[in-house]
């Protein structure tokens, strides 16, 4: 038993190097064009059958083109909005809030000092 055949059916990507069936059009991996078919030339297709731009008729999307766009200032819109009252605007958790350091002495927590990595001269 040959241990490369099962290589066989299989090519390599001249792009990216990456194995894939024989005869496919483009790469997987990276999605290189390895074969020109798909950029063969097409025949145009003839004149006569190609389809043809009727122009739009307007009394198809409104009874009269030529007038112009009624504005109603006498219809009420229903209000949308509710009035609230006794709210405020605090949206915290509770006990995020809390200022831990307002009771503690800073002096008294024996901070070490800070590491100095590059001293200047």
């Amino acid at each position: 038993m040959d241990l490369l055949s099962v290589f066989d059916g299989l090519s390599a990507c001249p792009l990216c190097g990456t194995l894939q069936k024989s005869g496919m059009s483009r790469c997987p991996e990276c999605g290189t064009f390895n074969t020109s078919t798909q950029f063969e030339e097409r025949p145009v297709p003839p004149v006569a059958d190609r389809v043809k731009a009727t122009p739009a008729d307007p009394t198809q999307y409104s009874l009269n083109p030529n007038i112009d766009i009624p504005v109603d200032d006498n219809v009420e819109v229903e209000d949308m909005t509710t009035s609230w009252s006794g709210g405020n605007t605090n949206f915290g958790l509770g006990d995020d809030e809390i200022d831990i350091t307002r009771n503690v002495d800073l002096k008294s927590l024996n901070i070490p000092p800070a590491e100095t990595l590059l001293e200047e001269e």
